[in-house]
């Protein structure tokens, strides 16, 4: 294999890792401090809005959704502690049931306390 044949294969690998998420690594990087929340179903247009909703959040460093999964994912900002019955209320509140919450502060399958 000639040089160039091996730089094009390294392009071509590097193209396949980002269009299929591998740069998102950072998500699975370092502790696990995100929560992830399960929910009875997902709306596409109803996980957008809670989405957008979580993300204004000054404990918030990112929130992403997952509709096939029935997932939110949340991430706190750097040392930040999220609080799991604001997070659950606020899914409720974006118009979707929670079923599950897990996450540093522990596993609910109801609404938190605190």
């Amino acid at each position: 294999m000639d040089s160039l044949q091996l730089s094009r294969n390294v392009f071509v690998a590097i193209v396949m890792a980002v269009a299929t998420g591998a740069g998102t690594a950072a998500w699975a990087a370092g502790p696990k401090t995100e929560t992830v929340i399960t929910t009875k179903k997902m709306c596409p247009v109803c996980a957008k809005k809670i989405v957008d909703k979580l993300r204004q959040s000054q404990s918030v460093a990112d929130a992403r959704a997952d509709v096939e999964s029935k997932t939110f994912i949340v991430r706190p900002v750097a040392d930040g502690k999220l609080s799991p019955r604001v997070l659950w209320e606020t899914v409720e509140l974006g118009g979707e049931q929670p079923v599950r919450l897990v996450g540093p502060s522990g596993s609910f399958v109801n609404k938190p306390k605190h």
